[in-house]
């Protein structure tokens, strides 16, 4: 969950690199560091926290360097220190490694080192790299880092320069992303553990595939197999977007992202829908009509939110479409011996496109022969290449660490694609047209949420002093509170916990209390009955209830402490603008709190570790 950009050419190094670092700092923020060469002396600067910290600390002094390497660290091994941060070196101080992912038998590799009287200077597992190729070096760098590699077990990106050779930076990957941009006519290449970070429009650009390493010069790029064969790699121009981006007047990015969905629901069905047949169409979607009907079984792997948009996508793929569907844990699924037939699709969720359970999982699918259905926000992502075609959130860059449009969006392409799938099938095309037609509702009553902001900050302030949550719902309002918890335990650091409603009585109910706060989440009309009978179970042991219901149902109002009124929608799309409402209702939370909402502590917006 780490970042590593690189830069070799004419321009400043150091500040090319630090632009990079803040385009991934999405990835981890516990520290950051930078190292470069310059007249044969190995510079370095790390410092605690994020990459603002380490940008005032090289503004002081100017740095003349022919090439620069950096990374900001989200700490697996190690605790957050300068010690630990990246990059890292060797005893001799000739190398230096920035690393994302782990090294699985760093301990057994440290040990052997040490007894051959080696030192060590942090905790990291990313040290052994640096170690064990100053152990190798004998006046090549290649084939020290070649021999070095075939001892490591685990998964990495990886990108290392050495203090006498100023004319190059190596790179490597194993089950992480690594991506090299150059131009030849410019003389000048970068390294990232993200493409999209490169920012500039005219480079030439290639992935490395597991194992492979990279000699990257200023002139030419060198990609080389495990058995040292030069390979040929193919590249692309992939028409990176410079824009910056900007908070647009609000305090933070989150607050900005919850209130961009109205527009971002209807970005993710424009131009999708098909209102005289009341249907939808997806324009990457390559797999054919009659390999859609042969469908008989779904698997959604995904983790976290994407893991909550799969779970209302299953009941909605089994409630419209009647296709036996399961949402998976892409963590969990992984290490499952799962069964895949031919008429099994697979749908892959990750915002990001680089959640590396999820990549594995999609890996292991695709062995088994399985078709796989990208849903994604990011182009040029993994996920994107792995998956046999993907369908694109259009959300645009989400830069809260706590997603919030892109779940909604999620959710709104997951629906279409139900639907697609449900007219294939049984549904008849007047029931395809109501549907769609509530679909088309969506941002205007995200818009009726939004307009009640005031009155959620208020409820906020009022609840914000409880150290314990429970959102209570049922059917497609249990995800919707697993979601709904999970917003308020990211950015306020209380204890909050989704259940099902009606198994409180079976074991839960015992923590209610008056010190325990209770969300009741009514957004669906076929449990709405039953989850009044659940709610007066909590409030007769004492817990204060804030309900979300729709309007005009005014039974709540002599159960609940409090009540939200929401706009009435259909049950299987009420998890958006009930979502949304929740999402506020953290925020503020947060914000009473005065945590740090965009980047909160031990979090990183894109996962790729295990």
């Amino acid at each position: 969950m780490c970042g590593i950009f690189g830069y070799i050419g004419p321009r400043n190094p150091a500040k090319i690199c630090l632009t990079g670092l803040k385009h991934l700092e999405y990835r981890g923020y516990d520290s950051a560091g930078l190292a470069g060469i310059s007249s044969g002396e190995l510079l370095s600067f790390k410092e605690v926290g994020k990459i603002a910290v380490l940008e005032q600390t090289i503004e002081t002094q100017p740095l003349p360097l022919e090439l620069a390497i950096a990374h900001t660290r989200w700490a697996t091994h190690g605790k957050p220190t300068r010690e630990n941060a990246h990059p890292h070196f060797d005893a001799k101080q000739t190398i230096a490694v920035v690393h994302n992912g782990i090294i699985e038998n760093h301990n057994a590799l440290r040990d052997m080192l040490i007894s051959k009287g080696y030192t060590f200077y942090s905790d990291t597992d990313t040290e052994i790299v640096a170690q064990l190729i100053s152990h190798f070096y004998e006046g090549q760098l290649l084939p020290a880092v070649q021999k070095t590699l075939s001892m490591l077990r685990g998964f990495w990106g990886i990108a290392l320069i050495h203090k006498d050779h100023p004319d190059q930076i190596i790179a490597t990957a194993r089950e992480n992303p690594i991506a090299i941009g150059f131009n030849n006519a410019r003389q000048e290449a970068f390294v990232s553990s993200d493409a999209n970070a490169f920012g500039e429009k005219d480079l030439d650009v290639m992935f490395l595939r597991n194992d492979e390493i990279a000699v990257i010069g200023l002139n030419n790029v060198h990609v080389y197999d495990q058995s040292n064969t030069l390979l040929s790699k193919s590249t692309e121009r992939l028409g990176f977007s410079e824009t910056t981006p900007s908070k647009n007047g609000f305090p933070h990015f989150m607050l900005k992202e919850i209130f961009e969905q109205p527009q971002t629901i209807q970005q993710a069905f424009h131009n999708r829908l098909i209102p005289d047949f009341g249907t939808a169409e997806c324009e990457n979607l390559t797999i054919e009509t009659k390999d859609l009907l042969g469908i008989r079984r779904i698997i959604i792997l995904a983790c976290g939110t994407s893991l909550h948009a799969g779970l209302i996508a299953a009941s909605l793929l089994e409630d419209k479409a009647r296709i036996p569907t399961q949402a998976e844990i892409a963590s969990e699924f992984r290490y499952k011996n799962p069964i895949i037939s031919e008429d099994t699709l697979v749908i892959a969720i990750s915002q990001s496109g680089e959640t590396l359970d999820t990549i594995a999982a999609v890996r292991e699918v695709k062995s088994k022969g399985a078709k796989v259905l990208g849903i994604c926000n990011v182009r040029n992502s993994t996920l994107t290449r792995e998956a046999d075609c993907t369908l694109f959130l259009r959300a645009g860059p989400e830069i809260s660490v706590c997603s919030t449009k892109a779940f909604t969006s999620q959710l709104t392409l997951l629906s279409l694609f139900t639907l697609l799938m449900a007219r294939l099938r049984h549904m008849s095309k007047e029931d395809g047209q109501a549907f769609l037609t509530e679909i088309q509702s969506l941002p205007a009553l995200t818009e009726q949420v939004l307009r009640q902001s005031d009155r959620i900050q208020e409820l906020a302030k009022k609840y914000a002093h409880y150290k314990h949550f429970f959102f209570l719902g049922r059917h497609y309002m249990h995800v919707t509170s697993l979601e709904a918890a999970l917003k308020l335990k990211e950015i306020s650091y209380i204890n909050a916990q989704g259940y099902p409603a009606g198994e409180m009585k079976h074991g839960p109910i015992a923590l209610v209390d008056p010190s325990l706060a209770i969300i009741g989440m009514c957004g669906n009309k076929r449990t709405y009955e039953k989850m009044l009978s659940n709610l007066m179970e909590v409030k007769s042991r004492g817990a204060p209830i804030l309900a979300f219901a729709p309007e005009g149902a005014e039974q709540i109002a002599s159960i609940a402490t409090d009540v939200l009124w929401l706009p009435p929608i259909v049950d299987e799309l009420a998890s958006i603008p009930y979502s949304v409402a929740s999402q506020l209702l953290a925020y503020y939370i947060a914000l009473e709190l005065g945590t740090d909402i965009d980047q909160p502590r031990n979090l990183a917006k894109s996962v790729t570790v295990e």
